[in-house]
């Protein structure tokens, strides 16, 4: 799988440029929203292929960033024997539904990192409960120029995250990569570090093949493989998106979970 295409060979690179954290943390808040507006609604499929089995499914989710709590409805469309599955989270509030028993989980802190639906992502991934620049701190490790599939001299950011003081968070270190093209800012990879000196990281997500979503250039396939884990993945297509939709207000409900 291809990240985001570079047509031509760097053009410069600046190592630990004297960048101000405020700044640094501004664009990777850019990119982390880069899929969310105020509200949001998307369709994407998803494919897990693990050592045991190769599945996938259709998925709805339904995104609410405004008022005092951010909102998050995610439920499986297909295929039938897996329909209905869904996950729900208002708040600090994580809750996981299981059609065949009717019966509602509610997910603690620790949980955040198991696996959603047999993939390798995780609740946290799904629902975003996690904000990079709200629970980690960032700093610019590296800067350069190239051409991107967002345009020609595109800016190019790898920060490295380290979470916050009692942060909720699963990983001890995050490298992120980032590009720049105008005023859209869209991630291309993220190495996840289980510890803090750790020299290779325990999962790597991919972001490519750029298109239309939502108003926006932004890539529509998320690739997430494990090191521990040679030849899986699981991998997301985007095939709708919208921002700025209105949203039924009892779309966020228990109800709305189990419907």
């Amino acid at each position: 799988m291809k990240t985001i295409a570079i047509s031509f060979a760097l053009l410069a690179v600046l190592v630990r440029p004297a960048v101000a954290e405020s700044d640094v943390s501004s664009l990777v808040e850019r990119a982390d929203m880069a899929y969310r507006g105020a509200t949001s609604a998307g369709v994407f499929d998803m494919t897990v292929k693990t050592s045991s089995f190769e599945r996938s499914y259709k998925v709805v989710l339904w995104g609410d960033e405004g008022g005092d709590k951010d909102r998050a409805l995610v439920k499986i469309l297909g295929p039938a024997l897996w329909r209905g599955f869904g996950t729900l989270k208002v708040g600090d509030s994580l809750k996981l539904y299981n059609p065949r028993t009717n019966h509602v989980t509610v997910v603690s802190s620790s949980m955040l990192g198991d696996s959603w639906m047999g993939s390798h992502f995780s609740n946290d991934d799904l629902v975003k409960e996690s904000k990079l620049a709200k629970h980690y701190e960032a700093e610019l490790a590296k800067k350069w120029t190239a051409d991107s599939d967002l345009g020609a001299a595109s800016t190019f950011y790898t920060v490295l995250l380290t979470p916050k003081p009692s942060a909720p968070v699963a990983w001890a270190r995050i490298e992120y990569t980032l590009v720049e093209h105008g005023d859209q800012i869209i991630p291309t990879r993220a190495d996840y570090f289980r510890k803090q000196a750790q020299p290779k990281p325990s999962r790597t997500m991919t972001f490519s093949e750029v298109t239309d979503l939502g108003g926006k250039r932004l890539p529509s396939v998320m690739k997430v493989t494990v090191a521990s884990k040679p030849g899986e993945y699981t991998r997301i297509v985007y095939k709708k998106l919208k921002l700025g939709v209105k949203i039924p207000k009892g779309k966020f409900t228990e109800q709305a979970l189990k419907k």
